[in-house]
């Protein structure tokens, strides 16, 4: 069995690559930094490091719990420290009282200067604005390409990590009930559509549960997992409440703002 034949057909093209990085780690014995990754492509890396000898996979993206990590591959002997990673922190100043910046808002506007996403680890809001944690390489450019979001003016400005304290993650809760815990089942509750059309982003690899393309409808979900949708934002099944009396699922979902 080939080692490619545990990834989707899709994930072919990053576990290559990925396998290619840890093969040059260890043939240079030197360190190499990626661009942010999701925690799919982190335990991809981080299973396919049984491929090579002495070569370990370590992460940082920023604080603890960071979703989006920057991943060093190093010899086991060298030693990593917090600025090899090259983060920079960036906060955004808006005023919110008649619009609140939400995540989408935010990523929307630096791609739209041009910036890919592999360069923007977590961004994460709160009432006094929005924390961006971003690579080092693009920071400068950030602050001075992104003036605006929809009508709001922002300014975006570096922050020391001594000041940063992150922000609990923002759900607005929704429970919905559903006949079975079939993926386009929930999808259909949670975004008040058929599941006939839920079907065709599911069939169409637009959908990724744990980061992962899923392309069967009838994946059954649980407490813990994340399913992002292609223009549709994502949101966490937060809670299984159990049968309501006729027989359908109580779930609780979060839907990320």
């Amino acid at each position: 069995m080939s080692i490619f034949d545990h990834f989707g057909k899709d994930e072919r093209p990053f576990v290559e690559r990925a396998l290619e990085m840890l093969t040059l780690v260890e043939r240079k014995q030197a360190m190499r930094l990626t661009d942010f990754l999701d925690p799919r492509q982190v335990m991809i890396f981080q299973s396919l490091a049984s491929q090579v000898q002495d070569v370990s996979v370590s992460t940082h993206g920023g604080y603890d719990g960071a979703e989006r990590v920057r991943v060093i591959l190093h010899p086991d002997y060298m030693s990593v420290e917090q600025d090899d990673y090259r983060l920079a922190l960036l906060h955004v100043q808006a005023d919110q009282r008649f619009h609140v910046l939400e995540h989408r808002d935010v990523m929307g506007a630096v791609l739209n200067v041009g910036m890919k996403r592999e360069k923007f680890g977590d961004m994460l809001t709160d009432n006094d604005g929005c924390y961006a944690i971003v690579a080092e390489e693009v920071a400068d450019f950030v602050c001075a390409q992104v003036t605006q979001i929809h009508r709001t003016s922002v300014q975006f400005e570096r922050k020391a990590w001594e000041e940063f304290s992150p922000p609990a993650p923002r759900f607005t809760e929704k429970t919905i009930t559903v006949p079975s815990p079939r993926l386009d089942a929930i999808i259909g509750e949670v975004h008040n559509m058929s599941r006939a059309k839920a079907l065709v982003p599911i069939r169409g690899g637009k959908v990724k549960v744990n980061w992962k393309v899923i392309e069967d409808p009838s994946q059954s979900l649980q407490a813990g997992d994340m399913v992002s949708m292609a223009g549709f934002g994502r949101f966490k099944v937060l809670e299984v409440a159990g049968p309501t009396r006729s027989g359908r699922i109580r779930m609780i979902v979060g839907l990320v703002t």
